[in-house]
């Protein structure tokens, strides 16, 4: 019996608003005292005023959450065939996935840094809170009959969060939010799970990265 292939081309097109995660972020960091910062890798980057970052050594990383985005399986089973479809235990697995991915490589970024990983709160740490907001995978793995190969212009898109608050007092100290693409746009790419994980851990990492940097920046900053 002969196997049809099939080939997939999605190209994921996303207006402002599917992007719109953290829609009131300014008005909420100015009611709890942040200001916002123009940052040249960060969308967006709230710190607060005289707050020095740069002193913190030590990070307490609370673990992370992640959703995914609320239209995904709706939009995804739309363009597929019914022996591909996902259902809501794919995407609980993708969420779990991303935040276990998110935590171990924010942990791996500020070692690598030199930050220490506190296990309680005490003076000098700085506790950190990230969360994924709106993931959205493009083309995961589902098994089919068919012999089927997709190919995408990026694996995905996900809104990335993170607080830093003093570990002893609870002061919120900066909030970061960013909406990133995973993957390579310049091209189309085969997708698959070991195509899509590789590069969500490659925007992990570029924006733990890029957080880093922001909070080493320096005081008096805003």
């Amino acid at each position: 019996m002969n196997l049809q292939t099939l080939f997939i081309v999605c190209v994921a097109v996303l207006g402002g608003t599917a992007l719109a995660a953290e829609p009131q972020a300014a008005s909420r960091a100015g009611d709890e005292g942040l200001v916002a910062v123009q940052s040249r890798n960060l969308d967006e980057l709230y710190l607060r005023p005289n707050a020095d970052l740069a002193a913190y050594r030590k990070v307490l990383i609370e673990p992370v959450r992640a959703e995914v985005r609320s239209d995904w399986q709706k939009n995804l089973n739309y363009t597929r065939n019914v022996s591909r479809w996902v259902g809501p235990e794919d995407a609980k697995r993708m969420a779990a996935e991303a935040a276990a991915s998110l935590e171990s490589i924010v942990t791996q970024t500020f070692k690598a840094r030199g930050y220490e990983i506190a296990s309680a709160p005490e003076p000098g740490v700085l506790r950190l809170s990230a969360r994924i907001a709106d993931l959205y995978v493009n083309a995961p793995d589902r098994y089919s009959p068919w012999n089927t190969k997709t190919f995408t212009r990026d694996a995905g898109q996900a809104t990335l969060v993170l607080e830093a608050r003093d570990a002893v007092s609870g002061a919120l100290l900066a909030r970061v939010v960013h909406h990133g693409t995973a993957g390579e746009i310049s091209r189309i790419n085969p997708a698959s799970d070991v195509a899509n994980r590789f590069w969500f851990d490659t925007l992990f990492k570029r924006w733990a990265s890029d957080c880093i940097a922001e909070f080493e920046a320096g005081r008096n900053r805003p």
